[in-house]
């Protein structure tokens, strides 16, 4: 993994390694939806919590490919359903959600409803940026490239 790769990583969590308000677009059969909602970044994904009538779950089913914004960052990624977030498997996230997201955790997600679900985003590509840099990251092939951009508005 190179050094550029490695910093545009720790970009990544410093922007996205908290509870974040981002705009989440799917689309299937031709349709695009997008919804905020509440998520979490961790090691080139990103977490979130739906609900199985939702539209985003019905999206994802027939059509996994999603893409984030969040001020002036954005992503795309691959979708998919954990399950519930009382299942073993999710226990691990389950409890970085809860601690991250404190009272927001508890107040969206209902978990005595066996609608609820947790989804991961496995990232495929991202541009975000630092204080000076502009940083575009291909998470499959583990690249990245920078320029020394930055939108001015974000900082003044």
């Amino acid at each position: 993994m190179d050094e550029l790769y490695k910093r545009a990583l720790a970009v990544m969590d410093d922007n996205f390694g908290h509870m974040i308000e981002a705009c989440l677009a799917s689309s299937a059969r031709d349709v695009v939806t997008a919804r905020d909602l509440h998520c979490y970044y961790q090691n080139g994904k990103v977490y979130a919590r739906s609900k199985l009538s939702s539209t985003l779950i019905a999206d994802i089913t027939v059509n996994p490919n999603v893409a984030l914004c969040y001020g002036t960052s954005h992503m795309q990624g691959v979708a998919k359903v954990l399950g519930h977030p009382t299942l073993p498997q999710n226990a691990e996230i389950r409890k970085i959600l809860k601690k991250e997201m404190g009272m927001n955790y508890d107040e969206y997600s209902v978990e005595s409803d066996p609608e609820t679900l947790l989804v991961e985003i496995t990232l495929t590509k991202a541009k975000t940026y630092s204080r000076f840099h502009c940083y575009r990251i291909d998470f499959v092939e583990q690249t990245a490239t920078r320029d020394r951009s930055v939108p001015s508005f974000i900082y003044r």
